[in-house]
């Protein structure tokens, strides 16, 4: 049956009830493909037809999209937002806060040498901690003005990144209802507050759960201030005391749009990766139909790789992964090895931060750079990219790479990296979501011309196909590398130039062995 065939027997079902299971679809289809492959078929054509897709147990339910619409951002709060990024730092707003915090829970200047050494002694602590792989403590006040100073800047300017990729692709509403789990001094709702602040449109309501007195007062001190501070676009409701390890949704708000886990499940230390999964499941279920799940945690080898795992799990439990990963085979990954996080630009210190730096290696307590691993998942079956590769298609799964050793090949796989190399040999991880080890798109020092740069313009989870890569394995690292060379081509997906390609061998003729994939 061809893909009009399929989309019209959607749209006769669709206008006769609002709601639907996918098997009723393959009943009317008469069709051999299993519903897990029809699904697949049938998202890149939901949107259009007003209609969302979303697990059911073993089945699938199709329904009419909710009307809300999505947060529409004019030119002006666009420019402005995009204008914070090129410069990005602490508002000064929000450093005030944080300085009349620590002056009024000290009751001395928050510039106070005692003040500054003793926040110091406590960032050193959790620091060590943390590379320890120990759980930090903020039972007492230094831990968390310690962390207001030297984690918390990054932390905010970085899940505005994060909030902007949802409002850009569409998953953010007008009104908003955020839940933040684990929320410590409140960094998240500061960071919702100031994006919602800045361009002059939307709003919510902000939850929030927090175990730890400390953090609980400084969230006080802190959160509704600073909604006020920018109109009151968000309103801030009583934060919730809880340790999140042990929550049942019933203790939770419904009907969630965003539903944030920044910089905790890999904290939850005692609970295993499935145990972290099952947690997640569960308190989903207070999401609203259409709301997403957003997972960060540190760019570092064991939580990055171990937040991999975990969506994985999640995956496995119902939900899906929307970004940034595309299993553009169909196939279920091993995120066992799966160290990929985005990098984003260093922010200005702040005042704190300058202060705490002047004197004997002031470097230890400067923190800027960006750098995290994240996911977003969903209830409706959403996904970023909807692209599989299309039967017949000759291309190669990264799974199959040991069959092509020395070869020339051609590809189709997501960007999950910028460049790890340096200014000379650039190499960039990819993935298509098959079991494969790690593999990795290498630019040689000694290419020139336009492929020089071809992998620069996609963005972190594009997809992109390479024709006439060649296949190299680096033996000191167990992986995979494809070497860029001067007759490779690099299209990224949906590019005008792409549409219909990939019909070609898998080999380059005059490679010895077929393709067998």
């Amino acid at each position: 049956m061809s893909e009009r065939d399929i989309v019209a027997a959607l749209e006769r079902r669709a206008g006769a009830e609002p709601e639907f299971r996918l098997s009723e679809l393959q009943k009317d289809l008469g069709a051999g493909q299993s519903l897990e492959r029809l699904a697949a078929d049938l998202r890149p054509h939901l949107d259009s037809l007003g209609l969302a897709i979303r697990p059911a147990g073993e089945d699938y339910v199709i329904g009419r999209r909710p009307d809300g619409g999505s947060l529409a951002v004019d030119e002006a709060g666009r420019e402005r937002q995009l204008a914070f990024f090129r410069n990005p730092g602490v508002p000064g707003y929000l450093q005030e806060l944080v300085e009349s915090y620590i002056a009024k829970k000290t009751a001395k200047p928050w510039d106070d040498a005692t003040v500054l050494d003793r926040m110091k002694n406590a960032i050193l602590a959790q620091k060590s901690q943390y590379w320890k792989e120990r759980q930090v403590s903020y039972r007492k006040a230094y831990p968390v003005l310690g962390y207001l100073a030297y984690h918390a800047p990054v932390y905010l300017v970085q899940f505005e990144h994060i909030l902007w990729q949802i409002v850009g692709r569409g998953l953010a509403k007008p009104h908003m209802r955020i839940l933040d789990l684990g929320t410590g001094p409140g960094v998240v709702p500061l960071a919702v507050i100031d994006l919602f602040g800045r361009i002059g449109t939307g709003t919510a309501d902000i939850y929030a759960v927090e175990r730890s007195e400390e953090h609980f007062e400084a969230y006080n001190a802190l959160v509704p201030a600073a909604a006020a501070a920018m109109g009151d676009r968000v309103r801030v409701e009583k934060l919730i005391r809880a340790d999140i390890g042990a929550l049942a949704a019933k203790d939770l708000p419904g009907e969630i749009d965003l539903m944030v886990f920044s910089n905790v499940l890999g904290e939850l230390r005692q609970m295993s990766i499935d145990q972290r999964a099952d947690l997640v499941a569960a308190l989903a279920e207070r999401l609203a139909p259409d709301g997403t799940i957003v997972i960060v945690e540190p760019a570092d080898l064991a939580n990055a790789t171990a937040m991999r795992q975990t969506v994985r799990a999640i995956a496995d439990r119902g939900l899906t992964v929307f970004s940034p990963c595309s299993f553009i085979w169909g196939t279920a990954c091993n995120p066992a090895r799966c160290w990929t996080f985005e990098q984003k630009g260093d922010i200005r210190p702040t005042r704190l931060m300058e202060r705490l730096a002047e004197g004997k290696d002031g470097y230890r307590f400067i923190n800027v750079d960006i750098k995290y691993a994240s996911a977003l998942l969903r209830k409706d079956a959403s996904v970023q990219h909807a692209y599989r590769v299309p039967p017949g298609a000759k291309f190669a799964r990264l799974s199959h790479l040991r069959q092509h050793r020395d070869k020339k090949i051609n590809v189709v796989a997501a960007l999950m990296s910028a460049n790890l190399g340096d200014n000379r040999t650039k190499v960039y991880k990819v993935c298509d979501g098959t079991p494969a080890d790690q593999v990795y798109a290498v630019v040689p020092a000694t290419l020139r011309g336009t492929n020089r740069d071809a992998l620069e313009g996609p963005a972190y989870g594009d997809i992109v196909r390479l024709y006439g890569v060649l296949v190299r394995f680096n033996k000191d690292h167990n992986a995979y590398n494809l070497v860029v060379l001067p007759g490779t081509r690099v299209e990224p997906v949906g590019s005008p130039q792409g549409e219909g390609a990939g019909t070609g061998p898998t080999e380059i003729p005059g490679s010895r062995r077929p393709a067998g994939d």
